[in-house]
């Protein structure tokens, strides 16, 4: 049934439509009637009616007004303007209204009814358009909170994310610069729908719910991400959250916490917690682990080693690479042999969950340091599974890149003094190897090599001195020919390079 309201002044047309059409039969209840447009709103006050069938010319207030005083608060009224000869400007003001039905007096029940029909099929169709609407918005709210975790997986494991997703979120968020913090709560088992709505409400009232952007589930783990969180809120709120839950579910729970990072940088943040949960795999129940539990050698971890690239690489170059850097990096802050060997534990642990047992070293402290050397790097590449596919020809250049990286600060180092002195090869046949293995020749490896090193020396350390530089990568302290290599090889000068990133490291290769 559709509503209708009847606003007339002149009393033998209101009531006569009034009482002798019968409206049930066109499913309409009539809601009443009004002499003019100021009683007319009283009743649209009162009744809200679907369709108001009224008069233009009425006293007190007339129909064009009781339109657009209508429309102000119930906009999906539907009018109906009864107009006579002569009043074509009043009907045009309605029509501006957005009044799309009118009949000219004098009216009959038929041409009321064709285009009541009219209106009632506009109500109709308004009616499913909103229903339809409601049900949309209701699957879209329904569906927000797993679209919005499905973003976070993506973001947390460095996946492609849909840019005009990525940037609803962060109109709703904020910035990519923004501060955030990954804090991940880690089950024995697998984590299902339900606990984590318990947890995310928990968290969220201890936390303040607008600080905790998102959450998804990964495995065993929970994982938030947090805003202006320092860590002496969360591990209060941790502990409460452990409580509370137990009571609930039982069974141990661990946590661990990112250092602060910016939005666009939320997958290093989440290696951070990965790390913190290998450094902690002998935590007890209910630690949160941060960085601040750890010493400063241990925290420093990220800093010293590009473990993505070492933990990940295929080839064994890279890897001696990334480990002789780490060395070198530990060389420059001074640290002692039992310091690097710790470090080297720490590495091999936050790679693979693993113990590290380098052998015992022995003769000078070089040699000592060579054999921990040696020893990490093989662990490594045995794990990534690098020497158990080598051929006789791998063989044979893996000593060479060993050789290199072992005689690399001698400035005097070649391609003569190495298959001579060290490996005892034939000359062409080295350069031939080399050649074919790593698709460079061996001077250019060589130089590419020393080049990079001292690149991510200068991001890590920018305040190094040029001397002390050009000597650890093997060029004369008087850093001449290194400055003019470097040079080349960069396109600009190691100090240009350190100037470079001493305003930014974002700058740096590195």
């Amino acid at each position: 049934m559709y509503k209708l309201l009847i606003v007339d002044d002149e009393d033998i047309e209101r009531e006569g439509m009034a009482q002798f059409i019968p409206w049930e039969n066109y499913e309409i209840q009539l809601a009443g009637t009004a002499w003019n447009g100021v009683e007319g709103f009283q009743k649209i006050q009162a009744e809200e009616p679907d369709i108001v069938l009224t008069d233009i010319k009425m006293p007190v207030m007339d129909g064009i007004e009781l339109i657009k005083k209508t429309k102000e608060s119930f906009p999906d009224i539907e009018f109906i303007v009864l107009s006579g000869y002569g009043e074509y400007e009043f009907t045009s003001q309605a029509m501006e209204e957005g009044v799309r039905y009118y009949i000219l007096k004098p009216c009959d029940e038929e041409k009321i009814v064709e285009v009541l029909s009219k209106v009632k099929q506009s109500i109709a169709e308004k009616r499913s358009q909103k229903r339809r609407s409601q049900e949309y918005s209701h699957k879209v709210r329904r569906l927000l909170p797993r679209a919005k975790e499905q973003l976070f997986c993506n973001m947390l494991l460095e996946r492609e994310k849909p840019q005009e997703d990525y940037q609803m979120f962060l109109e709703e968020f904020g910035t990519e610069q923004q501060q955030v913090r990954v804090l991940a709560l880690r089950l024995e088992d697998k984590i299902d729908y339900l606990e984590q709505f318990v947890l995310g409400n928990i968290l969220g009232e201890l936390l303040g719910e607008t600080n905790i952007l998102l959450s998804a589930v990964l495995q065993q783990d929970i994982l938030f991400l947090l805003r202006n969180c320092d860590i002496e809120q969360i591990e209060p709120a941790f502990a409460r959250t452990r409580t509370e839950f137990s009571r609930v579910a039982g069974g141990p729970m661990n946590a661990a916490v990112s250092r602060e990072g910016e939005l666009q940088d939320v997958h290093q943040l989440f290696d951070q917690v990965k790390e913190l949960f290998r450094m902690g795999a002998d935590a007890p129940d209910g630690v949160l682990l941060h960085y601040g539990i750890f010493r400063e050698a241990k925290s420093r971890l990220s800093d010293i080693i590009d473990y993505h690239k070492a933990g990940s690489s295929q080839d064994y170059g890279e890897i001696l690479f990334e480990m002789y850097l780490a060395f070198a990096k530990m060389e420059l802050d001074g640290y002692t042999y039992d310091e690097k060997r710790e470090m080297c534990t720490w590495i091999i642990k936050v790679l693979y969950g693993e113990q590290f047992v380098p052998g015992e070293g022995v003769g000078e402290n070089a040699d000592r340091v060579w054999q921990l050397f040696t020893d990490v790097t093989e662990q490594i590449a045995v794990r990534q599974g690098i020497l158990q596919q080598e051929g006789r020809d791998d063989k044979r250049v893996r000593n060479i890149l060993l050789a290199v990286h072992k005689y690399l600060r001698e400035p005097d180092m070649n391609i003569r003094f190495l298959a001579k002195e060290v490996l005892f090869m034939n000359e062409e046949y080295f350069g031939r190897i080399f050649l074919k293995n790593r698709k460079m020749k061996f001077s250019t490896f060589l130089l590419e090599t020393r080049i990079a090193l001292a690149e991510r020396l200068l991001d890590y350390k920018p305040d190094i001195k040029i001397s002390q530089l050009a000597e650890t990568v093997g060029y004369s302290p008087d850093g001449q020919y290194f400055s003019k290599a470097f040079k080349k090889a960069a396109g600009v000068s190691p100090t240009e390079y350190r100037d470079r990133c001493l305003k930014g490291r974002s700058s740096c290769s590195g």
